[in-house]
């Protein structure tokens, strides 16, 4: 479910109309997040950090409302929730889109994706990369690099699928006694600025210091 935003009355409708006409309206910040207390509750847990760490960030994200809006049928709007839809990759190295609905809870959420992998290796992909509607937003793992710096592919003709924001992340290395990894957002700058994707970030790095907590999960 979404509201349609009235550019009429927004307060960002001057850098809206600006930003809408670009060619290239893209932009993205990395970051390096530190992912020692994640990792290491996962590890202690037998779960998967992929899926520990989608939910966090799933968590993280529909927090700020600026990283729901999309443009849809041309118009904008913000989504209620916004779901990951990521990667999964089958033998053969083939890669197959999934999408797992976001939850409160992380147990379901969990439960949940780890559901969706499975039913998508089974099938040996198929599926659609456009996912059918924009309440979504893309994740990527790189986990064989600890990458610099990235980009994305987009198709600048189309404005609605452009607005769905992608976050990358890359291999989780160790740096002293800390595991650290590079993470990135790109964003339409049509429709949000530096500072909420900032701030998604910096939710997501505090998230990560207090994994456990975050999770709803017992340190033993």
């Amino acid at each position: 479910m979404y509201k349609i935003v009235d550019v009429e009355k927004w307060n960002r409708r001057v850098p809206y109309r600006n930003f809408i006409g670009y060619t290239d309206p893209i932009f993205s910040v990395g970051a390096r997040l530190d992912v020692t207390e994640l990792f290491a509750s996962s590890k202690r847990r037998h779960t998967s950090f992929f899926s520990d760490f989608a939910f966090l960030i799933s968590k993280c994200l529909n927090a700020v409302e600026e990283l729901r809006l999309r443009i849809v049928d041309g118009k904008v709007v913000m989504y209620d929730r916004i779901d990951p839809n990521y990667i999964v990759m089958i033998d053969g190295g083939v890669i197959c889109p999934c999408r797992t609905r976001m939850t409160d809870g992380y147990p379901e959420f969990y439960a949940q994706s780890r559901a969706d992998i499975d039913r998508v290796r089974r099938n040996g992909g198929g599926g659609v990369f456009n996912c059918g509607d924009n309440g979504v937003f893309y994740m990527s793992c790189l986990k064989w690099l600890d990458f610099a710096s990235i980009s994305n592919p987009y198709d600048h003709a189309d404005a609605d699928g452009s607005s769905i924001p992608r976050l990358t992340w890359g291999k989780a290395v160790a740096e002293g006694d800390r595991v650290k990894m590079s993470f990135d957002i790109a964003a339409h700058h049509a429709l949000v600025d530096g500072e909420p994707v900032c701030r998604g970030i910096n939710m997501i790095a505090d998230a990560l210091m207090q994994a456990d907590e975050f999770l709803g999960v017992k340190n033993k």
